[in-house]
């Protein structure tokens, strides 16, 4: 047998053993419907790579289980894979888009602080506390007020801020808006904050928010308990008034 023939059977049987790892790979797999538990898929989610296993669980994991047949998808988002194999392929599809419209919302929010700047520059808000109260604790009533009200266990959520004047100039007025991120994206807290106090320079000022009439739920009284590291704020203030009457405003 000549050398060329040798060489033909071998890259032959080559081609055959990866044509066989591709057909033992587990794409045909269906997809279960309960994604609280993936028992049954394990041993065919263990037969892929790690790349490929990673992209089938977040597609579970955004889908939920849920499938819908192409026309009634959304075509930005659709929940439309039935096998390992078509989970895959629109899992590196959002992906991939998901990393462009990350990228235009990065540089939205870049152009978005530059111009906040000379407003942040002159107002500093930090988060002070987080609070379960009673419903009078929260409206401010005195104590020799709340100590005639029986405590039934209801309980609100307020939040406290300090605004800080580090201008050098007296402040007169300022408002602006407050959200309040965990560490995994999601706004645990919204306040809208309208300061009417005259704030002396390189003075500062707490400022409560929360709604009395609204009983705190569990989401937040787990929010609470968030360590103050896995949490963001974002400060966006809409206007500054000086009291020369000289004023910043955010652009609109």
């Amino acid at each position: 047998m000549s050398l060329g023939t040798r060489l033909l059977i071998l890259a032959a049987l080559m081609a055959a053993l990866g044509l066989y790892g591709a057909l033992r790979k587990p794409y045909g797999t269906r997809l279960p419907y309960d994604v609280d538990d993936l028992s049954e898929i394990q041993p065919q989610l263990d037969r892929l790579g790690e790349r490929e296993r990673e992209l089938v669980l977040g597609y579970l994991e955004r889908s939920n289980g849920d499938v819908l047949p192409a026309s009634m998808a959304d075509p930005d988002f659709p929940f439309t894979a039935r096998t390992f194999g078509e989970a895959i392929e629109l899992q590196e599809r959002f992906l991939r888009e998901q990393a462009g419209r990350d990228a235009v919302a990065a540089q939205r929010r870049a152009e978005r602080d530059r111009l906040l700047a000379p407003l942040r520059d002159a107002l500093e808000l930090r988060l002070v506390a987080r609070e379960l109260l009673t419903q009078d604790e929260a409206l401010g009533l005195p104590a020799d007020v709340r100590a005639k009200s029986a405590d039934n266990g209801r309980r609100v959520l307020v939040v406290s801020y300090r605004l800080v004047n580090v201008s050098g100039r007296t402040i007169a007025s300022a408002k602006g808006g407050v959200d309040v991120f965990d560490d995994t994206g999601r706004r645990r807290t919204h306040c809208w904050i309208d300061q009417a106090d005259t704030l002396d320079a390189f003075a500062h000022d707490d400022v409560r928010c929360g709604n009395a009439m609204r009983t705190a739920e569990p989401d937040d009284r787990a929010f609470v308990g968030v360590p103050a590291e896995r949490l963001t704020l974002l400060w966006e203030p809409a206007e500054i008034v000086f009291a020369d009457g000289s004023r910043l405003t955010a652009p609109h």
